[in-house]
């Protein structure tokens, strides 16, 4: 807050004596003065315009370079994808027996309904040789010497 006030109060205090400086000019040396600051102000925004356009130049010469360049790595990515596709989709039909014979039989392996195999089934006498696995869902005493990690952190609990 004493910055700000400082500020304010010496930006007060400028205005208040250039305000006085002014009055005490005569009319030759205030005509003077404003023709001398209208010249730079016509300056400041002689320069003000040059720089816009220099921005605006640069702005289009980026959009430019920008536009040239995605539309190059664009083009790559079309050449690199035609060229990948054409070498995965004609792969196959270069290595004849391989890909053709396995192909081949893999059809004919889907095409056929009926087959000589047996399901395998499943049940949870058969499996489990007629235990009732639902009593066995709950978890057993935890034993001390095989659950190593369950007896150092109650060790270390009562130590500390």
């Amino acid at each position: 807050m004493g910055k700000k006030l400082g500020f304010l109060v010496g930006l007060a205090a400028g205005a208040v004596a250039a305000h006085a400086a002014y009055n005490r000019l005569s009319d030759e040396d205030k005509a003077e003065f404003k023709a001398n600051v209208q010249d730079k102000l016509d300056v400041a925004k002689d320069r003000a315009v040059d720089y816009a356009f220099y921005a605006s130049d640069a702005w289009d010469d980026f959009k430019e370079t920008f536009s040239d360049q995605s539309q190059t790595v664009s083009d790559r990515v079309k050449n690199a994808a035609s060229q990948f596709g054409d070498q995965t989709l004609n792969h196959p039909a270069d290595s004849d027996d391989t890909d053709g014979s396995l192909r081949s039989e893999l059809a004919d392996v889907s095409s056929t309904d009926s087959d000589d195999s047996d399901d395998i089934v499943l049940n949870s006498e058969e499996t489990f040789g007629g235990a009732d696995v639902a009593d066995e869902t709950t978890a057993p005493e935890a034993d001390p010497q095989t659950d190593d990690s369950t007896t150092d952190s109650t060790d270390d609990a009562q130590k500390d």
